[in-house]
């Protein structure tokens, strides 16, 4: 082969490889992870330790202050527990059951009718729909019984929540 020859080779491969080379892509990934901050804070409002236990009238108290707090930009839902008040110490007695209803910080207490049914587990106290804070006040109703065992009477309320 003349050296003309392999020239042109060269010059042709040269140009060959330009001519049909193609274009690639690379990717790279990225991410990261936002950390759930999900909370509630339940605080005894006034009074919420000292009930009127007076027989044989139905009550309605406000027992709690309660702040919901979510970073989900769905917000958060809230379900609590009705119960029932029992003798702390003693002989057994007649359990003193409680609905529980909240209502958002500071307006007016609940009527009878917003109150959960004794029959219902959990009482959906509402959700958020936006990310934030959102304090409520939590009530409960409850009646005595007309013939109610004297002594200390106490009960813990659970509160159940997640974000949306």
């Amino acid at each position: 082969m003349s050296r003309s020859q392999v020239l042109m080779s060269v010059l042709f491969a040269v140009l060959a490889s330009s001519t049909f080379a193609g274009a690639a892509a690379v990717h790279v990934d990225i991410g990261g992870s936002v950390t759930s901050t999900l909370d509630v804070t339940a605080t005894l409002s006034t009074g919420g330790d000292a009930l009127d236990l007076t027989v044989g009238t139905q009550r309605i108290a406000q027992v709690a202050d309660v702040t919901m707090t979510t970073n989900n930009a769905q917000g958060i839902s809230l379900s609590i527990d009705s119960g029932s008040l029992v003798k702390t110490s003693g002989a057994n007695s007649t359990p003193i059951t409680f609905q529980v209803a909240t209502v958002a910080d500071g307006t007016t207490a609940p009527i009878a009718a917003a109150f959960t049914s004794l029959t219902t587990v959990a009482y959906t106290a509402g959700s958020t729909s936006a990310a934030g804070s959102t304090p409520k006040d939590l009530y409960i109703m409850y009646s005595p019984a007309a013939v109610q065992d004297p002594g200390d009477y106490g009960a813990r309320i659970t509160l159940t929540f997640s974000d949306n």
